[in-house]
Formats: C-alpha cells, sequence, structure tokens
C-alpha cells in the first residue's frame, strides 16, 4: 500500500460531518452573545451592585464577630437572628440575598470588584477602629 491509498483510507475513517452540523458552532456563538450580555440590565430579584456592597460589608462585620464567640447551640440560634436583622436592614430577604449571589456568581468581574469595593470599606472601618481606641488610649493615659 503506497502513502496515498493509506491517506484515503484514514480520511475514509473520518464521517462526513453534514453541512448543517457546521453551523451549529457559529448558532451557539450568536445564542451565548445575544443572551450573554446583558446589557447591564440586572433580573429580577437580584439586588444592585451598590446595595450588594453595603450588603456583603455589613455581612462580612457579622461574619468576623461570630467567628470571635464560642460556638454553642445558642450562639448558632443567635447568629441566625443577627443575619436576619441585616437582611431586614437592607430590605431584602436571604432568599433574594441568596439568588443575587447566584447571579454574581456568573458575574466574576463585577462579583469581584465589589468584592474589592467591600475590602475597602472594612480596611477603612478597622482603621476608624484603631484609630478611636488609641485616641481612648491616650485620653486614658493622661
Amino acid at each position: 500500500m503506497n502513502k496515498g491509498e493509506q491517506r484515503t483510507k484514514k480520511q475514509s475513517l473520518i464521517p462526513d460531518i453534514n453541512p448543517a452540523m457546521k453551523r451549529i458552532p457559529v448558532l451557539l456563538v450568536c445564542l451565548f452573545l445575544l443572551f450573554g450580555c446583558n446589557s447591564g440590565k440586572l433580573p429580577e430579584g437580584v439586588i444592585d451592585e451598590k446595595k450588594m456592597i453595603n450588603v456583603l460589608t455589613d455581612l462580612s462585620v457579622m461574619d468576623g464577630y461570630m467567628s470571635t464567640l464560642t460556638y454553642t447551640d445558642t450562639l448558632r440560634g443567635q447568629g441566625q437572628n443577627l443575619y436576619a436583622s441585616i437582611y431586614k436592614k437592607h430590605d431584602i430577604s436571604k432568599a433574594i440575598f441568596d439568588k443575587s449571589m447566584k447571579y454574581y456568581a456568573t458575574q466574576p468581574v463585577a462579583l469581584d470588584s465589589m468584592y474589592s469595593k467591600v475590602t475597602r470599606r472594612l480596611d477603612a472601618k478597622e482603621k476608624k477602629v484603631f484609630k478611636t481606641q488609641t485616641l481612648k488610649e491616650i485620653q486614658s493615659a493622661k
């Protein structure tokens, strides 16, 4: 068997692709672009970024507080109430928060940007608390 015959045999092992099947990747890309780019409009029931940053900041502070306590069943119940108070403060429910987190998890650039802002806010709060503590220590030393 010469090389030409071998090539023909190999080519015959690969099935011919129906021309209509060649259009599927193009169609999928078009659908992705159509539905993947939502032109900035949030789905119904999703918290906007500004409010989400506020909620995430408050939840992070609460997480920090809860991590300093010894875990008990009583604390677990109180913790749920504390988290519920954050949702109430921002006029949302846990279900709305969870839906929003699921949405933003599909928007990694937006979520990363929000967490960067949350981190900056937490750093500013920490500096403010440290400054207040330092002033109190100076005043009590006099």
